[in-house]
């Protein structure tokens, strides 16, 4: 597992799983309430995938996650490609 290191945002995990699978995403968590995959390639509103077992995200969580997932797309290609041995 390997922290975002392009942004960050209080109170919320965001990272890569090292053997994950394409499309280019990564993990977001608000510890106790909800987990989310979040594919920055896709369009904004797209982007966000809850899982089934968490409580469902925020308006405003969803927002702060797409927006700065939209902002450091590059930045984070750039950690999926160096953090990621992904299997296809």
């Amino acid at each position: 597992m390997g922290k975002l290191d392009c942004f960050r945002i209080e109170g919320v995990d965001c990272w890569f799983w090292s053997n994950d699978h394409r499309p280019p995403h990564f993990n977001a968590r608000r510890r106790g309430e909800w987990e989310v995959r979040v594919f920055f390639l896709k369009r904004k509103s797209e982007m966000i995938e809850e899982s089934r077992r968490s409580s469902r995200i925020s308006k405003a969580h969803r927002r702060v996650l797409s927006d700065m997932a939209e902002q450091h797309r590059e930045e984070l290609l750039k950690e999926w490609e160096k953090k990621v041995k992904y299997a296809d």
